[in-house]
This record gives structure tokens, C-alpha cells and sequence, in this order.
């Protein structure tokens, strides 16, 4: 079986690490891959790495006509049985240039707009959330259903969490770290302002955010203002992730709107303590007080109160994070993405081939 990647973005964010994932499982179980992208970036270079084809279809977006004539010849090159679209922009270009191929979609984020996916036989969603989103597009139901994303488990090495928050030159603080770009739908600034409250419990505690985005200057104003300029570190966009994850004390996910939210399964992966808002897969992820904490979005005081009270109590804490570990490598596994994935594909072919005996 042939299956042709279709994706709008090579930089790695969840949608990007997501098709990494899904197409080194599919190699491994037998699958011919390829994956096609706009232009080389780092998911080139991640799947070249992995001995996957990839194919440029260049940056002229959606409507260009030679950005769908190049998608065009890389369908008609391939061959591929299947095409897997991912994201609205990808959905709408597949729309626009394939003929007869069967293809599906994977929604990663909350639908808006239903006429990318309308004529995709099947739309998997990342999360309860993302689902109901499509349905209450109109989307019919029986063409659509929830395929959680998964990760490969991060070790914890006790030795390399010393080394890293001595690099940072934070040995002696309680790190509560958030992984995420800086943009306004990840809520870093009601995390900000949660600060001067858990720095009254815990003088400690130092906030380190990973991730670039459009909001930097605005958040390192606002911390400024509120004075806790010192007790926020700005670390930009990291490769060492995992690292930095294991040099944590507690995982903070101040999110407004998500659509799964990776970052915060490999928090869990690795052992940590979280706390996460009630939005996209994050609730779909946490037993409150079992496995996790949640808390609403956009709400300091909540922010303040969930990670003091993790701050605070290190054996509720280790617990909880014990927890959280068991369950992202239990319910969130690679194997059990690629077999869920893998019978749809089942699913979506035998469909279109009884239509087509009719």
C-alpha cells in the first residue's frame, strides 16, 4: 500500500510531528510512504533522516496554479492508493487537484470552515474538541472520528537534569516550564500574571518558556510591568526539548485554544507533574487530581493556585506525575496511532471500492 503525506508546513509543530510519527510507524509496518511539502525545512530533513521520499511543491499557496499543477504531477507520479491531507490548507489543495485517488484528512485544530474537508471520504480529529467542531459544520458524523496523536516516550536521566539547569544557570529554582509558540491562542501572559502569586508561596519558582512567536516583546513588557522580569526566562526555539523537560519541576500548559497539544503528552511521557487548561485533547489526556491537574483557561489566580499546590507537596506531585507517565504510555502510544490510523485507511478503500463495483 502506497500512501502519499500531504502537508502545508515544514517547521516541527504538532501537525509536522505528527506526520514525522505517523510515517516512520507506517514504514516500519510495511507501508510504501512519501510526503509532500511546500519546501525544504526541518520536516525535510527529519524525514529524509528516516529514509522517507519527500516531494516540493513549492510556496505559491493554495489557489497558485502552479502550486496545484506541481501537487497534481506528484499524485500522478506516485501512484499512491491513498492521500492523507493534513490541515485545512492541505485538505483544500488535495480538493482542488486530485481525480480519482481516495484521500482523507486529518483536522489538528478546531474546523471553521467545512469546504476543505467536504470531499474527503473520511476526516480523522485529534480531539473530542476538534471533532465536534467539524460536526457542528456540518460534517457527517460517520465520516469522522477521533484519532488521538501519540508520542515516543522521553526518558528521564537524573545526570542530564542536573547538567541542563546548570546551563541555565537555575540550579537552585523550581522550574515550571511551558513548551509552545508565542502567539496569542497559548495564554503565556495569564501565566505571566500568575507569577507575582506563586512567587509569594514560592520564592523558588522561575517560569521558563520555550518557544518563539510574534508576542515576545509584548510578553517580556508585561513582565516587566508586573516585576517579575528575572523570574521569566524567554529560552526561544529549542531543539533539546527533551532535555529541558527532564530538568522541569512542573509542566504548565496556559492554552486558550488547542487542537491536541503534543507538548504536553511528552510532559506527561517523561514523569511530570501538569497542569493544563480545559481545552482541545488536554482534558481528553487528564484525570483531574489523578494523573493531572486542570484548570479553566485564561485565569491567573487558577494558574497560581495549580502550580503552588504542586510546588508546595513534592510527593503529590511525584505522584501525579507518576501517573501521567503511565497513562501518555499507555492510552497515547505510537503502535496504537499507526494500527487506529491503518484501519481507516482499511476502511476508507474498501468503501470506495464497493462504490465503485456498484
Amino acid at each position: 500500500m502506497r500512501i502519499l503525506h500531504v502537508i502545508s508546513s515544514t517547521d516541527i509543530g504538532g501537525a509536522e510531528q505528527h506526520v514525522l510519527d505517523l510515517s516512520r510507524i507506517q514504514i516500519a509496518t510495511g507501508l510504501a510512504v512519501a510526503v509532500a511539502m511546500p519546501h525544504v525545512g526541518a520536516l525535510t530533513d527529519a524525514l529524509n533522516a528516516a529514509g522517507i521520499e519527500c516531494f516540493i511543491f513549492g510556496r505559491g499557496g493554495r489557489w497558485n496554479p502552479f502550486t496545484l499543477w506541481r501537487i497534481r504531477r506528484i499524485i500522478q507520479q506516485n501512484k499512491p492508493v491513498l492521500i492523507h491531507a493534513h490541515m485545512p490548507r492541505s485538505a483544500a489543495m488535495v480538493a482542488r487537484t486530485n481525480g480519482s485517488v481516495p484521500w482523507i484528512a486529518t483536522a489538528h485544530n478546531i474546523v471553521k470552515s467545512l469546504k476543505p474537508f467536504r470531499t474527503a471520504g473520511y476526516v480523522l480529529c485529534v480531539s473530542q474538541q476538534v471533532r465536534q467542531s467539524l460536526l457542528d459544520c456540518g460534517f457527517p458524523a460517520e465520516r469522522c472520528s477521533v484519532v488521538h496523536n501519540a508520542i515516543t516516550p522521553i526518558e528521564c536521566d537524573a545526570a542530564n537534569r542536573a547538567r541542563v539547569r546548570a546551563q541555565l544557570a537555575l540550579s537552585d529554582r523550581l522550574i515550571v516550564l511551558c513548551v509552545a509558540r508565542l502567539v496569542p491562542a497559548k495564554g503565556h501572559a495569564f501565566a505571566i500574571e500568575a507569577l507575582p502569586q506563586i512567587l509569594g508561596h514560592t520564592p523558588q519558582a522561575q517560569l521558563v518558556l520555550v518557544g518563539a512567536g510574534v508576542l515576545e516583546a509584548e510578553l517580556k513588557r508585561l513582565a516587566n510591568k508586573l516585576g517579575v522580569a528575572s523570574r521569566v526566562t524567554f529560552l526561544g526555539a529549542r531543539q533539546d526539548v527533551p532535555d529541558l523537560l527532564r530538568a522541569a519541576d512542573v509542566y504548565l500548559q496556559p492554552s486558550i485554544k488547542e487542537g491536541f497539544c503534543l507538548a504536553f503528552l511528552e510532559a506527561m511521557s517523561i514523569g511530570l507533574p501538569c497542569v493544563g487548561t480545559r481545552t482541545g485533547a488536554i482534558p481528553e489526556m487528564v484525570r483531574p487530581t489523578q494523573n493531572g491537574l486542570l484548570i479553566e483557561p485564561a485565569n491567573p489566580s487558577e494558574i497560581a493556585i495549580a502550580v503552588s499546590a504542586l510546588l508546595h507537596n513534592p510527593a503529590k506531585a511525584k505522584a501525579l506525575g507518576l501517573a501521567a507517565k503511565k497513562t501518555a504510555r499507555s492510552q497515547f502510544s505510537i503502535e496504537r496511532q499507526g494500527r487506529e490510523t491503518l484501519a481507516l485507511y482499511d476502511r476508507v478503500l474498501a468503501s470506495t471500492h464497493a462504490l465503485s463495483e456498484k
